[in-house]
């Protein structure tokens, strides 16, 4: 089954404001439906980026449907047998979370780790084949026109297009065009991607006793969390420690390398000893401070901005579900593109995006920002808790719901797993199409 394989019968200039996986998705997606996409990014698009990012199985199952995007992720992406809890302190196991491979299989996906500078070069190779134009540049205006909108550059120059999208991240600018700036975020989160070469865990029994292949672990501290996946694919093992409060002294500048004194507001002391060493050799360094916030609007200048990704809806960056989401966005744009016929449809079309992405995306925020919470939580009865529990995963088996009780605990954190990554972004829009007959109706069609 391919994505988006419908060409919209009226074709429209789309500019996409952000050029990472977010604004290269729907810069794909959109252009799978014969729109005319241009992607517009202040930091050039040949800049090399850092981290991994992780692929669910409702990522996993769009991206194989793009053509040579199914050879890459055997080849650039790291299957995820399970989420593994440790103790921050001495890295003790507490619980597993399996992904098993007869839900896998059902999910026909798997949950995977990606090399974001990987990810992005094939996304940004997909655009060029398919025709995408690219433009550096940062953005400083967007007016509304009466044939459609235009984008300002820095440079004093203007682009003109029918729709914007703003892909241009947590920091989004074209965000401030739709939403109130003002509004006070529910959460501050603060994080820290490190990459260590991975021949440094390989060399030293001290370093490889931490984590296994193929595993997603995560130390939980006392207000603070760790996580890293050994990647036996790529020569960097990238850790993120992240904090669900905000710590004023962190540098948030993304885009920039630095050094390992920006890890000092972050207090480490209460980690294994072995974990704090190999942290100390890290190479560099990427901090974030991201904002977390209530997204009640995506649509802003009568349906002529878009918000897709990081920039629409918050959800934790070092999370799960971040790059997944912005991907969903992308196909949920693209689908509902490829039956543009009429300009009038255009407001509908955006609407709609709205209307199918806001609960989906505010739900997982929400879910993600609780989840880094549990993982961060202070000595306690809560953490007492949350370590009872995931201790009974270490002894219980799972293979299938018919042979578990409907209150096991492992069947109902599936439950919550499989409503993640079971949500199909272009099914929805066709079960949308092919109910709302108004849509057609209203432009002319049978």
């Amino acid at each position: 089954m391919s994505v988006n394989s419908q060409q919209a019968p009226l074709k429209i200039k789309c500019l996409i404001v952000g050029g990472g996986i977010a604004g290269l998705a729907c810069s794909y997606a959109l252009r799978l439906s014969g729109h005319e996409t241009v992607v517009v990014d202040q930091h050039g698009m040949q800049g090399k980026t850092e981290g991994c990012i992780q692929s669910p199985p409702n990522m996993t199952r769009i991206l194989a449907r793009w053509p040579g995007m199914a050879s890459f992720l055997l080849t650039h992406g790291t299957r995820c047998t399970g989420l593994s809890f440790r103790q921050g302190k001495t890295s003790e196991p507490v619980g597993f979370m399996k992904f098993h491979h007869q839900i896998m299989s059902e999910l026909e996906a798997e949950f995977l780790v990606i090399q974001h500078n990987d990810l992005r070069r094939k996304l940004y190779s997909l655009c060029s084949d398919a025709g995408v134009l690219f433009k550096d540049g940062k953005v400083t205006g967007v007016v509304k026109s009466a044939d459609g909108v235009r984008v300002r550059l820095e440079n004093g120059e203007m682009l003109r297009g029918t729709i914007v999208v703003g892909a241009d991240g947590h920091n989004s600018f074209v965000r401030s065009f739709v939403m109130d700036e003002h509004t006070k975020p529910e959460h501050i989160v603060s994080g820290v991607n490190i990459s260590i070469p991975t021949r440094i865990i390989r060399e030293d029994e001290e370093f490889s006793s931490l984590c296994k292949e193929n595993e997603f672990t995560i130390w939980m501290g006392s207000g603070s969390s760790i996580t890293g996946t050994l990647n036996n694919k790529n020569e960097t093992f990238n850790l993120a420690i992240c904090s669900p409060t905000f710590l004023e002294s962190l540098d948030s500048n993304l885009y920039e390398s630095h050094d390992l004194t920006c890890l000092r507001p972050f207090d480490l002391s209460g980690y294994d000893p072995k974990l704090q060493k190999l942290i100390k050799r890290g190479k560099n360094c990427r901090p974030t401070v991201h904002k977390v916030f209530k997204q009640e609007d995506v649509v802003g200048l009568d349906g002529s901005i878009v918000l897709v990704g990081d920039a629409a809806h918050s959800i934790v960056i070092n999370g799960s579900h971040n790059a997944s989401m912005a991907v969903e966005d992308a196909v949920t744009l693209g689908t509902l593109f490829s039956h543009l016929s009429d300009p009038k449809q255009i407001p509908i079309f955006t609407e709609t995006y709205e209307e199918l992405r806001l609960r989906r995306t505010n739900d997982t925020r929400i879910s993600e920002y609780q989840s880094l919470v549990q993982i961060s939580l202070p000595p306690g009865p809560l953490q007492e808790g949350r370590d009872a529990a995931l201790k009974l995963t270490l002894d219980q088996t799972f293979e299938d719901f018919e042979n578990c009780d409907s209150s096991d605990l492992l069947v109902q954190a599936w439950e919550q797993y499989i409503v993640l990554f079971s949500h199909d972004a272009s099914e929805a829009v066709e079960n949308w199409w092919s109910l709302n007959w108004w849509a057609k109706w209203s432009c002319g069609e049978e």
